[in-house]
């Protein structure tokens, strides 16, 4: 069984590339993170000019993601709203204009300790992948509050109410404006300087994240799409995202992908 598990992983090595990328999927921890994740933005090779990327992307989206910093120092997103005393959050706000593409990868079982592994299936071969991966590319905005409950319980999901905490003493915690592939002269002057989260704070940056997507559309201001999020269907924990984010730098996405050709 051995002798046939390590043919199946040199069978695998050769189709698909000596440029293979793997990496764990089981965490140590047992957390499966499952769902969306945002990821600081990372590049994608764009085949089209300038003037026609926002039209290639065709889906626009607010989505909120809660997630909760473990013991070992990862991050898991899930559904919990409720921050609890002692425990560390990051609350993330993004809008995104995006287009969905896939990473098509095959898991397998490691020979060596029998733990779940997955490949990136290379181009050419994704009849090999058992699993696809969906990943988000577009431009947008994205306000992030670090947060450290200090005492109580409040509502995570409510930018506001971890406003009216702060000011209670109840939060402590940092506010992070960012653009994901928008820039320009302009949308620099429009980003306000961080500042520790407080209610004129964030309705400040509020009103910052408005002015700038405004400006999107400007013949001045660069738009260069990026990777801004990614869908974890394999679970596994923070090894699982790292893994698709070294998936991701070492063989970046072509945007728009093109068509196969007979």
């Amino acid at each position: 069984m051995r002798r046939l598990s390590l043919v199946l992983v040199f069978v695998v090595g050769v189709l698909t590339g000596c440029s293979s990328v793997s990496f764990p999927i089981d965490d140590a921890t047992g957390q499966n993170n499952f769902g969306y994740h945002p990821l600081d933005p990372l590049p994608v090779h764009v085949g089209i000019p300038q003037g026609e990327v926002l039209n290639a992307l065709s889906d626009e989206t607010m989505r909120l993601a809660i997630g909760t910093f473990t013991q070992e120092g990862g991050l898991s997103f899930g559904p919990a709203k409720l921050g609890v005393q002692g425990n560390n959050y990051v609350v993330i706000l993004d809008y995104i204009k995006f287009s969905t593409d896939s990473l098509p990868v095959l898991v397998s079982s490691s020979p060596v300790d029998g733990k779940r592994v997955a490949t990136l299936v290379s181009e050419g071969n994704e009849e090999l992948a058992t699993n696809v991966v969906p990943v988000y590319i577009g431009v947008g905005l994205r306000l992030t509050a670090n947060i450290y409950v200090k005492k109580g319980e409040l509502d995570l999901s409510s930018l506001f109410a971890l406003g009216v905490a702060a000011r209670a003493e109840q939060v402590s915690g940092t506010l992070i404006i960012q653009t994901l592939g928008v820039s320009g002269q302009e949308i620099s002057s429009l980003i306000p300087m961080p500042s520790e989260i407080s209610e004129s704070s964030i309705q400040n940056a509020m009103l910052a994240l408005a002015s700038i997507k405004v400006k999107m559309y400007d013949e001045n201001t660069q738009i260069t799409p990026r990777v801004v999020g990614v869908y974890n269907n394999l679970g596994g924990g923070q090894t699982t995202i790292n893994g698709f984010i070294s998936s991701l730098l070492q063989r970046p996405i072509v945007f728009p992908r093109q068509p196969a050709t007979e």
